[in-house]
């Protein structure tokens, strides 16, 4: 066995990869649950903002899609990133 193979083989075993992902994983997810979601929140603010003042500049297609169907879509996407962060937290609690 060479040098690089014990050394590789030491340094794994030392991190035991198992409890070092399940932390990276719970960081995550705490930090998503926190910070994450309140970053994403404002970048869809800052989104819809930007379409609520381009919208009556636009016609036609582009006029809908700035004032309904991106901030809708955005709506939806940070409802559905809620609802997915509740419901992980509520399982990780219960277990």
């Amino acid at each position: 066995m060479s040098d690089w193979v014990k050394i590789r083989d030491s340094v794994l075993e030392a991190l035991k990869l198992e409890e070092v992902g399940k932390g990276l994983k719970d960081k995550f997810v705490g930090w998503v649950g926190t910070e994450g979601v309140e970053f994403a929140q404002a970048l869809v603010d800052e989104i819809k903002a930007e379409c609520k003042a381009d919208a009556p500049k636009e016609s036609g297609w582009c006029r809908i899609r700035d004032t309904f169907v991106v901030p809708v879509a955005l709506d939806i996407g940070m409802a559905l990133l809620k609802l997915i962060i509740e419901k992980a937290a509520a399982e990780e609690a219960a277990q």
